[in-house]
């Protein structure tokens, strides 16, 4: 008996298996019953309002921090669940802003209970209506059933909850054959160069060169502000205006390493490197206008009032704004927003940092404007909430631009399917990402490369990623040596800084020569941005053109006069 769609059949029942919701009773649209959930130390009672559906659970009477929905359901160890669920605040605890919200994962493996948070929103606001909550968790192996739950960091809040699931995050084998494929759709455009002739000749030795010259994906670092302000650190510049096109500050803007008593602003440090930067062909981030994690603000706005604290930030945008018009592309505006809230407590005010991003769009319409965190690609923590954050941003008509993603790795062992999970998550906020602040954290700088590769080809790959920064390249220049891709006096490349070299002038850059011989058009695809026609007659360059590719195709009329041994170019028309 022969079976011609069993491999068909195979591969579905195994794509089932991976969509299959692993919680019950998930959309909440029994009645009566809220089975298998358990309410532990509270009440819960299906109601007639929803996110999804017709039905939701209503928790009120919460006794303790845990008190919630849980829900004990098997899985299977080695593998990675994503969870997720809609919630909605119905009060807030008198005096405060904002809750913290947890996904919480209770698991027993080998004997010993775990506790693990799968993902937290820690300033939840009641005004943010139904919103997701969730992440992702690695089910270590030996683990044969997890309990989700549901926390809220007070017991007097009550909420709704609805739109549950809990899904194993599918391994893919070929996921860097996939991506190579989505960078040549989506990295590459088409360009034909055509030959027109003054009168009919022989293209025997012709040819074209194509070489790129910049790249429209923005490749970049961070870099340390007094290096490019030195002429003692020549290996350092050559380095960076070798390799990269885009850098941002890592320290030289921000507003209390500026401004470490009140009124004495350093503008020079940092805004002579811009200055320096840009001479040199760079484009330059913002990093960044405000910091809202505590301890990273000027100490001297400890103790004032809102009204005076209100007053300072503005006087920092204005005087900002007035010392950088014009030279910066982005700017990062209240950095780590999901991990800090030291204005919105200090004002009072709780929708601050969007206010932030009004005020600098006020002054500056062209710079892009970026919220920029951590733990949101390297940890499940903060993914879902980073997406949330954006998504009500964009939303709620706040003149963002994009997501900054740090992008912290503390090891080269990396989940890549995770990961590509992580960024479609983010990329669900309808906003471009920026991976701001690349690191991997790996002595071998063997297997830093090879991590390099992978996470590299994936954010090339990835249509809402738009640039790469790394976090600083230099081990006489960067927080964490180890992080380094080139290392002593002579800024020598180890393993790592090559594979960078390679993707940034090779892979990921077009530099190609074509033959006219016995034709008088080439079609070809190359990677968007600036490009250099180079067009050769016998070995003799005989004309050269600058184009840009953005997007589509491209076609370049070459116009010759002349022939056999002497052509000469017209002109070249692009259409």
């Amino acid at each position: 008996m022969i079976f011609p769609n069993i491999g068909f059949l195979i591969f579905l029942n195994v794509n089932i298996l991976w969509a299959a919701d692993l919680l019950r009773n998930s959309d909440f649209e029994r009645r009566h019953r809220i089975a298998p959930w358990v309410c532990q130390a509270c009440s819960a009672s299906v109601v007639d309002t929803s996110y999804h559906g017709d039905r939701s659970v209503e928790v009120t009477n919460r006794l303790r921090i845990y008190s919630g929905l849980t829900q004990s359901f098997k899985v299977e160890g080695g593998k990675n669940l994503k969870c997720r669920a809609f919630i909605k605040l119905l009060n807030l605890p008198h005096g405060k802003m904002s809750v913290k919200v947890t996904m919480m994962s209770i698991f027993s493996t080998n004997g010993k209970t775990n506790y693990k948070v799968i993902g937290l929103n820690k300033y939840f606001q009641p005004q943010y209506g139904w919103t997701e909550i969730g992440g992702d968790l690695l089910v270590p192996a030996g683990t044969r059933r997890v309990k989700i739950s549901i926390r809220v960091d007070d017991p007097s809040v009550n909420y709704l909850l609805d739109y549950s699931s809990c899904r194993y995050i599918h391994r893919d084998v070929n996921w860097k054959t996939k991506a190579n494929e989505r960078i040549n759709n989506i990295r590459k455009g088409s360009l034909t160069i055509s030959l027109d002739f003054s009168e009919p000749s022989s293209t025997s030795g012709l040819t074209v060169q194509i070489k790129q010259t910049k790249s429209k994906f923005a490749f970049g670092t961070a870099i340390k502000a007094s290096l490019v302000t030195n002429s003692a650190f020549l290996a350092y510049q050559d380095f960076l205006y070798n390799n990269f096109e885009w850098a941002v500050t890592e320290n030289a803007l921000k507003w209390k390493l500026m401004e470490w008593t009140m009124g004495n602003v350093n503008y020079a440090k940092g805004v002579d490197a811009v200055y320096v930067l840009k001479a040199n062909g760079m484009k330059v981030r913002g990093h960044n206008m405000f910091w809202g994690v505590t301890g990273h603000s000027p100490r001297w706005l400890d103790g004032m009032s809102s009204a005076e604290i209100l007053q300072q930030m503005h006087i920092r945008v204005n005087d900002m704004i007035s010392q950088t018009y014009g030279l910066l592309e982005h700017w990062d505006v209240n950095n780590e927003n999901l991990h800090g809230d030291y204005f919105e407590q200090e004002t009072g005010h709780s929708n601050i940092t969007r206010e932030m991003f009004y005020w600098i769009n006020s002054l500056e319409p062209s710079v892009k404007l970026f919220l920029n965190d951590f733990g949101v690609v390297n940890s499940p923590l903060s993914t879902t909430a980073y997406k949330i954050q954006g998504r009500k941003f964009k939303d709620s008509g706040v003149p963002i631009y994009g997501m900054g993603v740090q992008s912290h790795f503390k090891t080269s062992q990396l989940d890549m399917d995770v990961l590509k999970y992580r960024l479609d998550k983010i990329s669900q906020s309808g906003l471009p990402i920026w991976i701001t602040e690349l690191s991997i954290l790996e002595s071998n700088a063997v297997d830093k490369a090879t991590a390099l590769d992978d996470v590299m080809t994936l954010y090339f790959s990835h249509p809402a990623v738009e640039g790469v920064l790394l976090w600083g390249f230099w081990d006489g220049a960067i927080n964490k040596q180890m992080n380094a891709l080139a290392t002593g006096d002579n800024v020598t490349p180890n393993a790592a800084g090559l594979k960078w070299m390679e993707l940034f002038h090779q892979r990921f850059r077009t530099n190609e020569l074509h033959s006219f011989d016995g034709l008088t058009s080439i079609d070809t695809r190359v990677f968007l941005g600036e490009h250099q026609l180079l067009i050769n007659h016998n070995g003799n360059v005989i004309h050269t053109e600058t184009i840009y590719l953005d997007q589509g195709g491209k076609t370049a009329t070459v116009h010759l006069q002349g022939s056999g041994s002497s052509f000469h170019v017209s002109h070249v028309v692009l259409e």
